[in-house]
């Protein structure tokens, strides 16, 4: 299936865009689709294992199914003060 994937922050600065997308296979799960994410956007890599998932306006962790129909956000860490 193939998902697309909203992108904030340091995370569109470093593929400068603000939405990727990807191929993944039915059933995946969120840490399947981390995997497809580095392997096609190289440059998102180094970011991927500090970045939280977002599906459905909700984060999910890595063990997460993904379904075809999800809204998907990757959020880096934020910081302030």
């Amino acid at each position: 299936m193939q998902v697309e994937i909203r992108l904030f922050a340091m995370l569109r600065e470093a593929q400068k865009s603000e939405r990727i997308t990807v191929e993944v296979p039915e059933g995946s799960t969120v840490a399947e689709l981390r995997l497809g994410i580095a392997e096609a956007y190289p440059a998102l890599a180094p970011f991927l294992a500090a970045t939280r998932v977002a599906a459905a306006l909700n984060f999910v962790p890595d063990h997460h199914v993904l379904i075809g129909s999800d809204e998907l956000a990757l959020i880096p860490p934020v910081s302030g003060g």
